[in-house]
């Protein structure tokens, strides 16, 4: 007979808790939905406002989402056979051919992605050390 005692599994599993890493976890997700929706709304090219102000995000606890219902996104965001795809540099209005608003406010987050794990990280380990 072979037997396994595994020695500290009760503060493991309540170091495992919803307050030590589901709760950072959901914050951190939420952080990230909401400069994902910043960075978009802000690389979003402007003539009447309408595509802008559509956009929009939600956050549940373990995921989120940015998305607009206007029409004619997909066409400003993956461009056509007349027209490019396009964003504004975050700051001005110029216009960068080639890239949409939501690509290039992902790549801004993606970016900045390293940092915000490591927020979550310390957020995890400050509970945890509690």
């Amino acid at each position: 007979m072979i037997g396994i005692k595994l020695v500290g599994i009760e503060k493991l599993s309540k170091a495992l808790s919803k307050e030590t890493v589901k709760q950072p976890l959901e914050a951190g997700i939420k952080k990230i939905i909401l400069l994902l929706d910043r960075f978009i709304k802000q690389s979003t090219p402007v003539d009447t406002g309408r595509l802008r102000a559509s956009i929009h995000s939600e956050v549940q606890p373990l995921y989120g989402k940015v998305g607009t219902i206007v029409q004619y996104a997909p066409f400003v965001e993956y461009g056509t056979a007349r027209m490019d795809a396009r964003h504004v540099s975050p700051g001005s209005q110029i216009r960068v051919f080639g890239e949409g608003m939501f690509s290039h406010g992902s790549k801004l987050v993606m970016e900045k992605f390293p940092e915000l794990l490591k927020e979550i990280g310390v957020a995890i380990q400050s509970k945890w050390n509690m």
